[in-house]
Formats: structure tokens, C-alpha cells, sequence
């Protein structure tokens, strides 16, 4: 199948485009040159949709508007959405003069309505109608969707229209393991015939259950009789059980994908912020905010008392206090200071014993001298002039404000303790109080997430998983057991027939059934063994020559293959496995799944279009030049849609290969990116027949240092 043309009409920023599709053996190339928000993706939407209907759209068409979005819905409108696709079937027939080529043109188209009514819409089911075109005009077909699936089938669809941007579905990291390898395998299936033999050993396996209730006939009652109901009874249990274990390994695949779906929320979620562990953040912040503020609170206390301490007053009073103690220390040197002998004395008489030890007790006569002599003194001192009296006062009580040699230093070494202290708990509690409004925000911000539903989700989805694996072993033991039992039976089934008079055409008739599954079986393992081998080989000559990998000269990279279980492996050096998801770089990933497509569509041999969107981003220089050859030499038609930087670097090769070449172009760039003004106001894709080198007054476009600066004309 090979695509001639196709037109769209209000499918999104398509409102009226019409492209043609070059179908030249030998420059099988056409090249749709568009900026990014110019319509690449769309028409492969558009393409896609047309072929296979809204189950083709991004998520199926839920919530997936197709009118454009400019329509003027105030009133209520239902618009009209058609994509036409036309396409050449060629068929060959061996007759008597040898091989013979058909060559048929069809046109499909497909429609629906858009009831569009302020922001909301409505699309009715699509309709579609295939035509056979002639000389005479066009006659409609029947059940168009027959032939499409048999030209293109459904399980196809990622082969043949591939987005750049999703081209990694077959190894990307966001899927699970099971659901890469179902859909590499579902792939491979597809385009090698691997069905169309399981319907046919399913279909031969009918006439030999056909066959056996011929054997049930033979003598009723007999033991060959009750052989042949119980191998009835095994057919009709292996068809139900391997129907179980069909659903059970679809069901494994949709179970391991929900696993992987939930765990990429829950990390997602978790990267924003988890709800329920950031409260506990604030509530931990706001601890460490309360403990460093009194903490706080105490420094400056301790701080504020450092201020009122005795070494502080000392050391800033010491020049003023230097000068008094002098005077003071004069005063009593020249005897006007006198000692502070009356508390001494009066101490003495109390106490009826003198300095000297001798006594003062009144009843003695010693005593009672001694004690009048004391008093005479004492009442000497007592008439000394007043201002004497302030100034002994004054020498004595003051000596313990007389400064010591180290006040200084002591008191600064105790400030600077207690300000660094201070200070360092100043920092932290500026630094807790901006994580704490930094958690707030985080919080403010976080939607409203339930991550701990989200595990118990995922656990509960783990669980059916498991369940369905082990239904899985459960089933297979069964049907392995019905098939060893049945091989039993049917050696002891044609055992009896051959006793029987009727049973030699029976058994005949069974051989043959019987030859035919062994050459359907042969052909399934031929072609799964084989044929996949031939995709692997050919995959990995293509990716390696896509990147300029060459294992002789050392290369990291030294091949990829396709393994018995459908996994699509790359191998180093010393054969260690790298992870395509993780130690592949962005061109070499998109190199391995085109490379894959490529491979996967030669070897099959179907005639049949790739139609690639952004094939080349991601990648530069060699692996440009290289995807870019390489994908047209392995195509039977090849379909690009290519930024203007893509093309960059490429001319001389799409020159070379291209029979097509046409540019779109969004006049809502005007005037940012767009030179001139297309003076368009709707919102839609225009076309020009520019081809990749030129440019003309509707698709001139600014250089990205114009852009920038917004130069107008």
C-alpha cells in the first residue's frame, strides 16, 4: 500500500489543506517541511484517524477536540470534520506468463460532526465510505474497514505512523517491561504472518476434532467410543482454558502497565512534594523555629547581664577609679585616712578578748583595765572630723571596685562568646524560618495528591498482577496436562480404529490434519526463530550504520539484537547489556527504534508507507545525515515531517531522494517568526510548494536573531 493523497477539512489547524504523497520507486521521499505549532502533528493524527478512526486519536479520542479551535461555538454549531485518504494497492498473482502486478487506487473518507457550544463539544461517531477508483469514475466498497486492516492492520499502526517524539514505545522507560516486549512482539506478529498461521492451525485443529467425532460413531458404547468423547471433552477444555490463559496474560500486561503508570505518579508526586510528609515538616520546622528562638531569648539575656557585671563597670570606669584610689592611697599615707579600727575594737570588747589574746573581761582587774584603755580609743576615734569619716568610709568600702590587671580581657572574652553564640542562632533561625515558608509554598502548591491512595492503588494492582501470573502457571500446567493426556488417547484412539473396519479412512482423514498442523507448527517456529533472527540481524546492521558504530574501532555500542522473548537488547563492551532507557543518548534511542521499524518492515516484505513525524530531533551531523539515508534506502515510501532545523545539514540528500516537497506554514507566527503578513485571520495551516531550499513570501521566516529581536518590516 503506498499513499497518494490526502486532504482534511476543519480537523484542527487543518481547516482546508490538501498534500500529495510521492509514490516514485526510485525518489520514494516526500518531505512535509513545517515549524513546530505548523500542523506535523496533526496530519499524523489526521492520517491516522482517517485510516483507523477516533481509536487512533491521543487517548482514544476522550476529550480530544478535532475543530478547530478558533470556531465560533456562541451559538451552537455543528461542524463538519473530513479527512480523505488516497491510496494504490498493488497485488501479485503467479500465472502461466509468471508473475503478475495489480495495481488498485482507492479513495477513503471519513467524517464526523463537532457539536460545538461555547467551550464544550461533541463529536458524533465518525462514518467512513471506500471508494475503488477507475477510468469511469469511483464505486463504493463495503465494509471498507476489511480492507484496511489487511493492508494496514491496527496492530501496525505504531509501524507505519510514527510521532519522533513518541518513536520510543518499544523501549522507553515509561512503560513496563511486559508492555514493551507485548507490543514488539505484537508487532513482529503482525507483519510476519504469525497470525494468519495461528488461525490456521486453530482452523485445522477444528477438522481434526471434526474427524474424531467420526470416531465417536464407531460402535457405540465401545471403549473407542468413550476415547474419542473424552478427546472431544480435552479439544473443548483446551479451547476454554487457552482462551483463560490468553485473557489472564492480557490482563498480567494491562495489571504490570497500571503498576508502572502508578509508580511514575508516586514519583511524580513525590518530586512535587508529598502532602502528609510535608506537614510533618512544618510541624518539625516550627519545633526548631520555637527551640532556636529561645534559645535566642537566653543569649540575650545573657548578653544583657554581661552589661550590668561588675568586670564591665571596672574596666570602662578604670581610668576615672585609677585616678581616685591615687588621692585615696595619699590620704592615708599622709595618715588622714585612719584605719577602721572602732568595729574592730567594739568586736573585741564583745567578744571580752583582745587582739592580743589577753582577756577583757570586766570581773578581772587586767581585764578591766584593758577594757577601759580600749574604750578610751574607741572614743578618740569617734571625735575625728566627719569628712575624715566620709573618707574612710570611702578608702575602705571602695577597694573592691579597684580594677584587677585581666577585667579587660576577661569581660571581652565573655562578649564575644556570647555575641557569637548569639549570632549563629540568629543565622539558624533566619535559615529554619525560610525553610519553613519555602514548606508552605511547596504546600501551598502541591495538588492535592493522595500518594498514600496512590500505594494503595499500586498495591492493590501489584496483587492482580501477581494473581494473573498465577493463574497464568495454573493454566498452563492444566493445559499441559490435557495435551499429555491427549497424546495417550490418540495413540490408543487410532490403535482401535485401525481394529475397525471403518477406521482406516478415519485415520487417513486424521494423518492429514495432523501432517497439516505439523506444517503450520514448523512454519510458526521457522518464522519466529528465522524471520525474527532476520529483523534482529537486519535491525542491528541498520542501527549500527544509523550512528556510525563501528565494534572494530572500539565503539561503545557494539550491536542490538531482538531476543526469543521479544526484548530489544543493546550490548557493549565485553557484551555488557546497556539500558536502551538510560545509557542510550536521545539520537541513539530514536536511531534504535527506527532502525527496529525499518528492519521489522523489509524483512516482511509489505509495501507499505512510513510515515515519520520529527524523526530527526535530537540528533546532529553524521547520525543526522545517516537516519535520514538510511530510512529512505529501507523504505518502501517514505513520509517525513521535518522542522526547518531538522532539514538543516540534509539538503543535499533529501535533493537526491525527495519526488515531494511542499511547506506549511502557521500565519499566527506573523510577525515574531513570519517576515511578511499573510493576512489570515483564522487559525490554520497554509501551504506553499517551496521545497526544502527556498522560501517565498508566505513562508519566508525570520533568522532566530531577528526573532529575538522582534525586527518588523
Amino acid at each position: 500500500m503506498k499513499l497518494l493523497r490526502a486532504s482534511f477539512e476543519n480537523f484542527r489547524l487543518l481547516r482546508d489543506l490538501e498534500l500529495k504523497f510521492s509514490s516514485d520507486p526510485e525518489r520514494k521521499l516526500t518531505v512535509v517541511r513545517a515549524a513546530n505549532e505548523s500542523g506535523k502533528t496533526t496530519i499524523l493524527n489526521g492520517l491516522q484517524w482517517a485510516l483507523y478512526g477516533d481509536a487512533a486519536l491521543p487517548g482514544k479520542g476522550e476529550d480530544f477536540r478535532l475543530h478547530p479551535i478558533d470556531w465560533d461555538g456562541s451559538g451552537g454549531h455543528r461542524v463538519p470534520i473530513v479527512a480523505t485518504v488516497e491510496f494504490e494497492v498493488t497485488t501479485y498473482r503467479r500465472g502461466p506468463s509468471g508473475l503478475r502486478e495489480t495495481r488498485r487506487k482507492f479513495r477513503l473518507v471519513r467524517s464526523a460532526f463537532e457539536e460545538v457550544n461555547g467551550k464544550t463539544s461533541r463529536r458524533s461517531p465518525s462514518t467512513v465510505r471506500l471508494f475503488a477508483l477507475n477510468d469511469t469514475g469511483a464505486s463504493p466498497i463495503d465494509a471498507p474497514e476489511a480492507l484496511i486492516n489487511d493492508e494496514l492492520p491496527p496492530e501496525l499502526r505504531d509501524i507505519f505512523f510514527t510521532d519522533g517524539d513518541r518513536a520510543l514505545s518499544f523501549i522507553e522507560a515509561d512503560v513496563a517491561v511486559s508492555t514493551k516486549r507485548e507490543r514488539v512482539q505484537r508487532a513482529i506478529r503482525a507483519l510476519l504472518g504469525l497470525g494468519v498461521i495461528e488461525e490456521a492451525i486453530r482452523h485445522v485443529r477444528k477438522a481434526s476434532s471434526d474427524v474424531n467425532k467420526q470416531a465417536k460413531q464407531i460402535g457405540a458404547g465401545s471403549e473407542l467410543n468413550k476415547i474419542a468423547s473424552r478427546l472431544e471433552a480435552i479439544d473443548e477444555d483446551g479451547l476454554k482454558l487457552e482462551g483463560e490463559l490468553d485473557d489472564a496474560e492480557q490482563q498480567f500486561v494491562a495489571f504490570d502497565e497500571k503498576v508502572e503508570e502508578t509508580d511514575r505518579k508516586i514519583a511524580t508526586a513525590l518530586q512535587k512534594g508529598d502532602k502528609e510528609k510535608l506537614q510533618k515538616d512544618l510541624e518539625l520546622a516550627l519545633r526548631k523555629i520555637k527551640h532556636l528562638d529561645d534559645q535566642l531569648t537566653a543569649a540575650n539575656k545573657e548578653h544583657s547581664a554581661l552589661f550590668r557585671g561588675q568586670y564591665v563597670a571596672t574596666d570602662l570606669l578604670s581610668p576615672v577609679l585609677d585616678r581616685a584610689f591615687g588621692k585615696l592611697e595619699e590620704l592615708h599615707d599622709q595618715g588622714k585616712i585612719p584605719n577602721t579600727t572602732i568595729p574592730v575594737l567594739e568586736d573585741r570588747l564583745s567578744a571580752e578578748l583582745c587582739i592580743c589574746g589577753e582577756t577583757l573581761k570586766p570581773g578581772e582587774p587586767d581585764g578591766q583595765r584593758r577594757r577601759e584603755h580600749v574604750q578610751r580609743l574607741i572614743d578618740d576615734s569617734k571625735r575625728v572630723d566627719e569628712i575624715q569619716e566620709i573618707i574612710t568610709d570611702l578608702y575602705y568600702g571602695a577597694k573592691s571596685l579597684r580594677p584587677v590587671s585581666d577585667a579587660g580581657s576577661r569581660w571581652r572574652e565573655e562578649y564575644g562568646k556570647i555575641v557569637k553564640s548569639r549570632d549563629g542562632l540568629q543565622v539558624l533561625s533566619d535559615e529554619a524560618g525560610r525553610e519553613f515558608r519555602a514548606l508552605e509554598l511547596q504546600l501551598d502548591a502541591l495538588r492535592d495528591t493522595d500518594i498514600q491512595g496512590l500505594r494503595e492503588a499500586r498495591r492493590q494492582y501489584k496483587d492482580q498482577r501477581d494473581r494473573s501470573l498465577s493463574k497464568q502457571s495454573s493454566l498452563g500446567t492444566q493445559l499441559a496436562g490435557l495435551r499429555r493426556e491427549q497424546e495417550v488417547l490418540k495413540h490408543e484412539r487410532d490403535r482401535l480404529l485401525r481394529e475397525q473396519e471403518k477406521g482406516a479412512r478415519i485415520i487417513a482423514e486424521l494423518e492429514v490434519t495432523q501432517d497439516v498442523t505439523r506444517v503450520l507448527q514448523s512454519a510458526y517456529e521457522r518464522i519466529t526463530h528465522d524471520e525474527l533472527k532476520k529483523v534482529s540481524d537486519l535491525m542491528n546492521s541498520i542501527f549500527l550504520e544509523m550512528i556510525g558504530a563501528d565494534p572494530e574501532q572500539g565503539a561503545i555500542i557494539r550491536r542490538a539484537e531482538i531476543s526469543p522473548d521479544f526484548d530489544i537488547i543493546v550490548y557493549g563492551p565485553n557484551d555488557r547489556t546497556l539500558n536502551p532507557d538510560r545509557d542510550l543518548n536521545g539520537a541513539s534511542r530514536r536511531a534504535l527504534t527506527l532502525a527496529f521499524i525499518l528492519a521489522l518492515t523489509k524483512v516482511s516484505e509489505v509495501e507499505a508507507p512510513n510515515v515519520i513525524d520529527t524523526p530527526l530531533g535530537m540528533t546532529s551531523g553524521y547520525v543526522k545525515r545517516s537516519i535520514l539515508r538510511t530510512a529512505v534506502r529501507e523504505s518502501a515510501q517514505l513520509v517525513l515531517l521535518l522542522t526547518h532545523d531538522e532539514i538543516a545539514g540534509c539538503e543535499d540528500i533529501i535533493g537526491e531522494a525527495a519526488g515531494v516537497v511542499l511547506t506549511l506554514t502557521n500565519p499566527a507566527h506573523y510577525p515574531k517568526m513570519l517576515v511578511n503578513d499573510p493576512h489570515v485571520a483564522e487559525r490554520k495551516v497554509l501551504r506553499c510548494e517551496c521545497d526544502h531550499r527556498h522560501a517565498c513570501r508566505l513562508c519566508q521566516r525570520r533568522t532566530d536573531a531577528e526573532a529575538a529581536l522582534g525586527v518588523a518590516t
